[in-house]
């Protein structure tokens, strides 16, 4: 299989829920051709893995994407998601604060404002009514 094919058939086994073995799919591309995958395709699979509630097991995407792109803020957004939900409470509030500052949906900048203030209070903003809301 090329790299290609195995970093499409990732984007419908995230979104089953099929995370580890969209981490495989991941791996196997990433042997095939280390510079095929992109900051944006591990950032997708940073976020919805911590959706899924692999947050830990796609760690490593999540850093590799922030890697290749360090400023990129809904990179870092991503990245904060699954830093909380490992409880790296103060690298999540940093990357959500990040995502706010340049953010232009007012909307979803708003969301990260909550999610900060929860976070800073010491709640987890992150219940599974909130993680469904994402994943749909």
């Amino acid at each position: 299989m090329q790299a290609n094919e195995l970093l499409c058939k990732r984007s419908e086994l995230v979104e089953e829920g099929k995370v580890t073995e969209a981490i495989a799919s991941y791996q196997a591309a990433e042997k095939i051709d280390p510079n095929q995958i992109s900051a944006d395709y591990w950032a997708y699979l940073c976020w919805n893995g911590s959706l899924y509630k692999k947050a830990a097991d796609v760690m490593f995407a999540c850093e590799k994407a922030v890697a290749l792109n360090p400023k990129d803020s809904y990179i870092l957004d991503s990245r904060g998601l699954a830093r909380a939900l490992t409880g790296d409470i103060e690298g999540a509030i940093a990357d959500f604060q990040v995502y706010v500052e340049w953010a232009s949906n007012e909307e979803e900048k708003a969301k990260r404002q909550e999610w900060i203030k929860a976070l800073q209070a010491g709640g987890n903003p992150f219940t599974e009514e909130v993680l469904e809301e994402l994943r749909n």
